[in-house]
């Protein structure tokens, strides 16, 4: 049985942090958006909402409020000329729900990466935020609860897939080149018992 083109994108999506300064469609970035806004709800509250910003005075107040890699930093903190292209800001509407279910932001925020990396664009989900900074940057007030920050734009590095079930932290080779350790498959699944 072949492999389908969702599969062979989910298995290639790796987090990316250096980026090509090459102007990404915005309707390529609507597309995903869209991707977000038809994933599951819990109660379908849908209390998601997404600011793009790829304005380049605004871009870099949001580059200063990241932090990238954080078992490598800040050898693989990008360097302006690798910059994200974009950012995707993930609030939470506060009006639309008190208790955010954040099943509701991991489903909205991998429809988005998977639906940017199908038209060859890479991202990076990031929690590690200056919300406060952030949040004054936008005059988000209250209304607006800053969850996470997606950086994205066309790859200009090639992470690689490394099997291991002993280590979790990401490495660097003598060529720069990202190491990214995931445990195999064999050890998190369980058939029919534990």
């Amino acid at each position: 049985m072949a492999d389908n083109k969702t599969h062979k994108i989910i298995l290639k999506r790796r987090s990316i942090r250096f980026f090509k300064q090459k102007e990404v469609p915005l309707k390529i970035i609507k597309k995903a958006l869209n991707c977000a806004r038809l994933a599951p709800s819990a109660a379908n509250l849908q209390f998601l909402e997404y600011l793009v910003v790829n304005g380049s005075t605004l871009k870099e107040k949001v580059f200063n409020c990241l932090r990238f890699a954080a078992y490598i930093a800040p050898k693989r903190n990008p360097p302006k000329k690798q910059a994200p292209y974009f950012y995707i800001i993930l609030l939470v509407n506060k009006e639309k729900s008190a208790a955010p279910n954040l099943r509701d932001i991991g489903a909205a925020a991998e429809n988005i990466m998977l639906s940017l990396l199908s038209f060859g664009i890479g991202s990076c989900w990031l929690q590690n935020i200056n919300k406060d900074s952030l949040n004054k940057t936008f005059d988000l007030g209250s209304k607006y609860e800053i969850d996470s920050v997606i950086a994205a734009g066309f790859p200009d590095e090639a992470p690689k897939l490394e099997t291991d079930s002993r280590n979790i932290k990401y490495w660097l080779d003598g060529k720069n080149r990202l190491h990214v350790p995931k445990r195999p498959l064999n050890d998190i699944w369980h058939y029919n018992k534990i």
